[in-house]
């Protein structure tokens, strides 16, 4: 008599997660021909592993706050390694002045009308109107990928304009919207506005926080490089492991929060000051194995992230808002960051068509979910649930419209002379 075992749906996720994971070899190949980044293919394939039954770890249409506050934070924190990674310190003064400009003058904007537009015409309450303008506020390193800078930069040869702008910046304001989505917390829990310590919070959740990141992060890429530069260059082949850069960015992310600083800002210091004591030409001592490592893990956990926000789109995570909801999420994507982006973009001396593309591509996404669950852990909201429908409609809408538009925007600086890669 034959033996009947049913098959555990264990080993079937497993089967499901490596044959998803394992088409991110192919589809970049040829989501490029067809000029879309590869996210969408992949968001489209989390639909359809949804309706097909595959037994993954789904969001229904949530994941529980803890939950998703960490999946979130550890596929950001790996990107804005990457990012660092490939800025290096290679730039000066003058080239900062681009992506800070769209920090100190785009983002608050951008803010300010978001808050605007939650509290005066969608109703929403003051903690939550202030938490979702802030957790919009940043620019995704992760979904945004495909357009940042492609390789370390040297002296001899650093990218300064479009991809080079959109690296640094959301390698940036992923920490600067921390002390907002900490006062949105302040104001949750105190009885009016005005009753938050507005000393307190301007000298620690915004002073102390982003200086002791950066210092923190600082401070540890530069010891790492340095400590590097000492060994031989048979030895620091062996040094220079791929898996080191995520090894140092946990390190850098939990040292940065163990002295109460911004962990954010921490990594992405690291990543940039990781570089220091490297050759300063692309044929001097360049070792691109970590780099090349933290980019894999990201697209790893990217991939992983996109099956699941997939399905979560089509369980139900979009039902948590209406129709004014979803025409904020646009007003959001197509109107505010284009408009407060260009603005910024008056202050470099771009041309007209890239300080537009600059502005038109401010990405939000994976960054985002971890705000607002972090918030919604540490706060006291109420009334907020509607902040996940909206949040997953402007990613969405970012993923769709800034993903069937980008590469073609980078193939046209390209053909017609104006550096963007």
């Amino acid at each position: 008599m034959a033996l009947i075992v049913e098959t555990p749906p264990y080993f079937v996720a497993l089967a499901c997660t490596g044959f998803a994971i394992s088409l991110m070899a192919f589809i970049p190949v040829y989501s490029k021909k067809i000029k879309i980044t590869y996210i969408i293919p992949l968001l489209l394939l989390g639909m359809i592993l949804f309706f097909a039954g595959a037994p993954l770890p789904w969001p229904d249409p949530l994941w529980e706050l803890e939950t998703g506050k960490i999946v979130s934070e550890v596929i950001v924190i790996i990107s804005l390694m990457t990012a660092g990674l490939k800025i290096g310190t290679s730039y000066k003064w003058s080239d900062w002045k681009k992506p800070l400009s769209l920090v100190a003058i785009t983002m608050p904007l951008c803010m300010i009308a978001i808050f605007a537009i939650a509290h005066y015409l969608l109703g929403l309450n003051g903690p939550v109107s202030l938490l979702l303008a802030a957790v919009l506020a940043p620019t995704d390193p992760v979904l945004a990928s495909e357009l940042q800078l492609e390789e370390r930069q040297d002296l001899e040869e650093r990218n300064t304009g479009l991809r080079y702008t959109l690296t640094a910046e959301a390698g940036i304001n992923d920490g600067f919207a921390f002390p907002f989505v900490f006062l949105a917390i302040l104001w949750s829990e105190a009885s009016s506005f005005q009753e938050i310590d507005w000393l307190h919070f301007i000298s620690y959740y915004f002073l102390f926080k982003i200086i002791g990141g950066l210092l923190v992060g600082a401070l540890i890429g530069f010891i790492y490089s340095w400590v590097v530069h000492y060994h031989s260059k048979e030895h620091q082949k062996y040094i220079l492991n791929g898996f080191i850069a995520v090894a140092l960015t946990f390190f850098s992310y939990g040292l940065g929060e163990i002295l109460s600083t911004y962990g954010f800002l921490s990594v992405f210091a690291t990543g940039v000051f990781m570089q220091y004591h490297c050759g300063k030409s692309a044929d001097d001592n360049v070792n691109t194995s970590m780099l090349h490592f933290a980019e894999e893990t990201e697209k790893l956990l990217v991939a992983l992230w996109t099956i699941f926000f997939g399905g979560a789109l089509v369980s139900g995570i979009l039902s948590y808002t209406d129709v004014d909801g979803i025409i904020a999420s646009l007003v959001i994507v197509l109107v505010l960051r284009p408009i407060f982006g260009y603005l910024a973009m008056l202050t470099t001396n771009f041309s007209r068509a890239k300080k537009w593309a600059i502005s038109f591509f401010g990405i939000r996404g994976i960054g985002s979910f971890f705000y607002l669950s972090y918030a919604l852990i540490h706060g006291d909201f109420t009334e907020y649930d509607e902040l996940f429908g909206i949040i997953s409609y402007v990613v969405l809408f970012s993923i769709l419209i800034h993903g069937l538009t980008s590469l073609h925007v980078i193939d046209y600086f390209k053909r017609t002379n104006k550096t963007a890669s």
